[in-house]
């Protein structure tokens, strides 16, 4: 309807963008915050301002020119929820671990193979 019947037209609001985060991103951004971590700019488990200034630089150098302080802390919190969900379910169970290096839960075959069967006998029961 027109302007002419009284209403207000309402300005059209920027549609938000949504960063779609691929493993080589996170591994640009995890080891631009290690880095950071390493050069001390991390206190008391935050960020620094200065840390983040030169994660933002990272990031847009080797990602996205418009990569925003919001991008990274968005995907922080994500990660940390799916680490905390990972770790759950892999702490408690024998046989899984941690690496450093890699970053991921690692297990000898025979375990992960172990894993899937009790999964999909579960999974098939309810």
């Amino acid at each position: 309807m027109g302007k002419d019947k009284g209403q207000s037209i309402e300005p059209k609001q920027a549609t938000k963008e949504v960063l779609r985060w691929t493993d080589d991103m996170d591994q640009i951004l995890l080891n631009a915050l290690i880095e950071e971590d390493h050069k001390g700019n991390r206190h008391d488990g935050s960020f620094s301002p200065e840390a983040y200034s030169n994660v933002i630089a990272v990031l847009r150098s080797n990602i996205d020119p418009t990569m925003t302080k919001q991008h990274i802390k968005n995907r922080m919190k994500t990660l940390k929820d799916r680490f905390g969900e990972a770790y759950d379910l892999f702490g408690s169970l024998s046989g899984f671990g941690w690496n450093s290096t890699t970053r991921r839960f690692t297990a000898e075959d025979v375990v992960w193979q172990e894993l899937i069967r009790v999964s999909l006998f579960i999974f098939f029961i309810y």
